[in-house]
């Protein structure tokens, strides 16, 4: 009895080690399973880096001089495609500005005229399967998935990120791009909720975003406001809110939406157009 309780803890020991041993295996084999991949965006008023507290001349229908405001939009659902065109899901790195596969990129830095965060975040990091097909494309989904558009997550960033909440039934602005007198915000609308608190809203309002030929490791996506906003006045607004903030009889939004592929009155992505706004830079 008295040697089995000496050396009782000693074998307890052994087998922890072994088994912190194999976890530790474990996780070095699931890590070599893995590719680490940055998919890095950028942000233009035409062939100008968009900043803030700069002077932007020409832009929109009527050739108004403009500054950024804010500058911020959600992505999510990235995939990319590859020369067999199959789908390979990035998996997001959980940080500040990443997480539940939802990613917050951020273009503007607080200084001049705009309002948002002194921080920003333009490039999103993840892993995809080592084993993984050459990739030749990517696709992906601006917005909140609607799983997640309605939760309150005061605690998780970037869900918690002030001035992206449009309230808990409409749920979160997708898009924000905001200049004096004339802002973008596009996020779902139609949006009730029954008498479970379950919400669902009539008009998603997701752009959708392809390109079959992307190279991640020496290419940019370019996100072009002037492409946005090239069909609109922003020197006045005809009626609804100030700018487009996604009314389906907002005058504003015709322009704003065809830009993004988007058909207004049903919120549905449209096949009939062509989106301008994202694009792939060198």
């Amino acid at each position: 009895m008295f040697r089995n309780l000496v050396f009782l803890p000693g074998a307890l020991l052994l087998a922890a080690c072994g088994g912190s041993s194999s976890s530790s295996d474990a996780d070095s084999e699931r890590t070599a399973n893995l590719t680490p991949v940055t998919v890095e965006f950028e942000a233009t008023v035409n062939d100008s880096t968009l900043a803030c507290n700069v002077d932007y001349a020409n832009v929109g229908a009527a050739a108004t001089t403009i500054q950024i405001k804010d500058f911020r939009l959600f992505v999510h659902g990235i995939e990319f495609i590859t020369v067999d065109q199959q789908s390979v899901a990035l998996k997001l790195d959980s940080n500040v500005w990443q997480a539940q596969g939802v990613a917050l990129l951020d273009f503007e830095d607080a200084t001049g005229a705009c309002t948002g965060t002194a921080e920003t975040h333009t490039v999103l990091t993840g892993t995809i399967p080592a084993d993984a097909a050459d990739i030749a494309g990517i696709r992906f989904t601006v917005g909140i998935p609607e799983n997640l558009n309605h939760l309150e997550q005061a605690a998780v960033s970037p869900f918690n990120v002030t001035g992206m909440n449009w309230g808990w039934t409409n749920g979160f602005k997708f898009i924000r791009f905001d200049i004096e007198n004339w802002n973008v915000h596009v996020g779902a609308t139609g949006c009730v909720a029954d008498s479970n608190g379950d919400v669902s809203c009539s008009n998603p309002n997701r752009p959708q975003t392809q390109f079959d030929n992307f190279d991640y490791q020496t290419q940019r996506i370019r996100i072009d406001y002037a492409a946005l906003v090239q069909d609109s006045d922003l020197s006045t607004d005809s009626g609804g809110a100030v700018g487009c903030m996604s009314g389906g009889t907002d005058p504003e939004c015709n322009g704003v939406f065809t830009q993004l592929g988007l058909n207004l009155a049903s919120g549905d992505n449209d096949p009939g157009l062509v989106q301008t706004v994202f694009s792939v830079a060198n």
